[in-house]
């Protein structure tokens, strides 16, 4: 009896393991919540072929919804919600991934890296499993992929349009966000912070990387905050041109959800903003190499 269930559950577990790769590029946005958002990314990235892009964009949910089809060669958004560009870059460590262009979020380097979220992908045994048995990783969770399959295989996913923007909420957020921010920040902290990032950073340059740094546009009483003026004060001085290059800061007013997060719409035109900044400066040499690199 014990061996028969042995068998049944091996045949199952083989089978699955089998349904995923035949069907793996139709299983899609399995996660239901915000961390289990973050893990799939995290996995996606570093067990698939994520670390293995051309471009890569570490930040928050400030820039997650940007999106660079336009580049040349294959990238990957590594934003993750809710943490900082740091976590970002911790994974690219672990994953030794060196790619030709990295696009680093600015507004939060000065966010402490969770490190509860690395450790569990570099846990010793834990790590190799789900690099080579695809069906352990949250991704591939029985419950998540059909709950998946049938909302992709009975609707069409829509196409957003301009959301509707609730000004007197994001009033009310920014009140309560400007209090956190209009004070001046702890400066030992943060320089230790952007230190941190500099280890990680600086590595990747000695790498090749080309690596642009980028601010997601927010409100404008936001924007002007102490703590995030001097933000911008230190990652300029500690990453200074030419060796890192700086997108400039659109002239243009963008429309925030709550002060700090774009909808869908204006993230798209973000990332074509983005995407021209990157034709005209310095770093459009490594434009030219990642096409080039994509071609053969």
């Amino acid at each position: 009896m014990v061996r028969k269930a042995i068998l049944t559950t091996g045949l199952f577990l083989l089978l699955y393991s089998l349904f995923i790769y035949v069907f793996r590029s139709h299983i899609q946005r399995t996660a239901q919540i915000v961390e289990q958002r973050n893990t799939v990314k995290a996995e996606e990235f570093l067990y698939e072929n994520g670390h293995q892009a051309d471009t890569i964009v570490v930040g928050s949910s400030m820039s997650n919804r940007l999106s660079f089809d336009k580049l040349p060669g294959h990238y990957y958004n590594l934003s993750l919600e809710g943490m900082g560009a740091i976590d970002g870059l911790r994974l690219l460590a672990q994953a030794n991934s060196y790619p030709r262009l990295l696009l680093i979020e600015m507004n939060t380097l000065d966010h402490e890296p969770d490190t509860t979220f690395s450790a569990r992908f570099s846990a010793v045994g834990w790590s190799q499993l789900h690099d080579y048995v695809p069906f352990t990783r949250l991704k591939y969770q029985p419950v998540g992929v059909v709950k998946a399959l049938l909302r992709d295989w009975h609707r069409k996913i829509e196409v957003e349009q301009a959301e509707p923007i609730d000004t007197a909420f994001v009033t009310k957020l920014l009140q309560d966000r400007l209090t956190h921010t209009n004070d001046m920040p702890d400066e030992p902290l943060l320089h230790h912070r952007l230190g941190f990032a500099s280890t990680y950073i600086r590595k990747l340059l000695g790498k090749g990387t080309q690596v642009v740094f980028f601010e997601m546009p927010t409100d404008s009483r936001v924007r002007k905050a102490k703590a995030n003026a001097r933000l911008r004060e230190l990652v300029c001085s500690t990453f200074p041109a030419p060796a890192f290059q700086h997108i400039r800061f659109p002239s243009e007013i963008y429309q925030t959800t709550d002060g700090v997060h774009l909808p869908l719409n204006e993230g798209a035109r973000y990332s074509q903003y983005i995407y021209q900044q990157l034709k005209v400066s310095p770093s459009s040499t490594s434009l030219a190499q990642v096409k080039a690199s994509s071609m053969n």
